[in-house]
């Protein structure tokens, strides 16, 4: 009761950070389904550990509202002393309020790994496209020609475009694979949270989310190549699409592999 208590005060004390964030997703509903997707997975997995014969002992102590809400609060406030954007003075509100649901449900203190995945749960990937998108549309191209290459295909680089027998095929924004990147840290800090996994074995996890997104991206820029440039012909137009979604099931299995190595193996007494 207590825990869901301040999270009622939190949302009261931090409602002008809410109230930007909802008239954002009512302009845009598609980017509150990552926040509704985050928050479910908290309540998910309160769900799990309720229903399980056998739940371990809790290896943070109980969660007290105290140290994390503070500093949280604390930065809230003085982001309205300073230059920092909406989008920021919401990702602290909002973060303040899923550790209070966190906290309140799974009566244990928040990890790092769930701040980390309630920032990415914002709507950030229109800045994430805007900053990182180019750069990593030329790093996806020239690890695709490398790939082609193997393959025996002469294909060049030219920037963000492929070159083969004087046709050129481009990397537009969607191929730039941060879309997948994304999805493959979300993967892997939620995989995190469940494990229950230190912060290295997290920091780990994260990487290979990354890695594995790239190449994902890579393998699917690859092999679209082949449609593309007309190497394979007669495929339906719903091809595209299904090109994508099989390399990125690909990477969120290695992603499942990597998470279940780095789990940590229980002793028995």
């Amino acid at each position: 009761m207590g825990g869901l208590m301040s999270l009622m005060v939190v949302i009261a004390a931090t409602w002008h950070a809410w109230r930007w964030y909802l008239n954002r997703i009512m302009i845009a509903p598609e980017e509150g389904a990552a926040l509704a997707m985050s928050a479910g997975f908290v309540i998910a997995l309160a769900w799990r550990e309720r229903c399980s014969s056998t739940q371990s002992a809790l290896r943070d102590g109980p969660w007290q509202p105290g140290f994390h809400l503070t500093g949280l609060l604390m930065l809230y406030g003085l982001s309205f002393a300073t230059a920092m954007p909406p989008i920021g003075r919401a990702a602290l509100a909002v973060c303040a309020a899923v550790a209070c649901l966190y906290g309140a449900l799974l009566d244990r203190k928040p990890p790092l790994a769930l701040y980390a995945l309630i920032a990415l749960s914002l709507p950030v990937l229109p800045s994430l496209q805007m900053t990182f998108g180019y750069g990593m549309r030329v790093v996806s191209a020239a690890m695709t020609v490398g790939l082609l290459r193997a393959q025996g295909l002469g294909v060049e680089r030219q920037g963000t475009f492929l070159v083969w027998r004087g046709e050129m095929v481009q990397f537009d924004a969607p191929c730039s694979g941060v879309n997948m990147v994304w999805a493959g840290l979300l993967i892997a800090l939620m995989g995190s949270i469940a494990l229950r996994l230190s912060i290295w074995r997290t920091a780990l996890a994260v990487l290979a989310g990354a890695a594995l997104a790239v190449a994902g991206n890579v393998l699917r820029a690859s092999s679209l190549f082949y449609v593309e440039a007309g190497l394979i012909a007669g495929l339906p137009s719903a091809a595209h699409e299904a090109i994508g979604i099989v390399a990125f099931v690909l990477c969120a299995a290695g992603l499942a592999l990597v998470l279940r190595a780095l789990e940590p193996v229980e002793v028995q007494s």
